[in-house]
């Protein structure tokens, strides 16, 4: 499934939500405490199930993963303080998230979903971002789920590159030395043959 569609679908669903986070979801950085509050959820639907997720783009940057933990089971009030944001979920630069509010008290599989917050994104601590960020493919190839963005892969490139090429340069350098030494000895043995005999 394309990430787009995927985005969308995701959208659609939460759109028919019975229930609304009242908090916005801007400026959330690693590491914070967000405090989600919510509204319209009925009395016979707690204790509440709150779950977070992170949408993670695959490499060709068409396709995504999706990973989702509990934050909590037995949430029985308006709001719960989610800390250490993304915690216990991973930080990925490139990943856009998502809480979602469910009834715990339900029984059976598949639980419906009562509220969804909008897509946001986890900054860098100190650094704030907005929500609902648009993904792009640039983003996939800058972030990425290994950590490594592209100008640290360049500072690497450059780091191993550049006394890689220096040390080939020196042995390349020091091995045809070593052969002319050898071509000259070899003429030297060859006229000292003609002179003797």
């Amino acid at each position: 499934m394309k990430l787009g569609s995927l985005v969308a679908a995701l959208t659609l669903a939460g759109s028919r939500s019975a229930a609304d986070f009242t908090n916005t979801f801007d400026g959330i950085t690693s590491g914070s405490s967000v405090s989600l509050t919510w509204d319209g959820v009925p009395a016979q639907q707690y204790p509440l199930c709150i779950t977070a997720q992170v949408i993670v783009k695959t490499g060709d940057g068409f396709k995504a993963n999706a990973y989702r933990v509990n934050l909590t089971t037995d949430a029985s009030g308006p709001s719960y303080v989610w800390a250490g944001v993304p915690f216990p979920l991973r930080r990925v630069r490139s990943g856009i998230y998502q809480v979602e509010l469910r009834s715990a008290s339900s029984a059976g599989g598949d639980t419906p979903v009562l509220a969804k917050s909008p897509y946001f994104s986890v900054g860098d601590p100190g650094i704030a971002t907005g929500s609902s960020p648009q993904p792009t493919l640039a983003d996939s190839q800058g972030g990425g789920a290994s950590g490594i963005n592209k100008p640290v892969a360049i500072g690497l490139g450059v780091a191993i590159g550049v006394p890689s090429i220096a040390a080939l340069i020196v042995v390349g350098w020091c091995f045809r030395k070593r052969q002319r030494k050898a071509a000259l000895e070899k003429s030297r043995l060859k006229r000292s043959e003609f002179v003797i005999t």
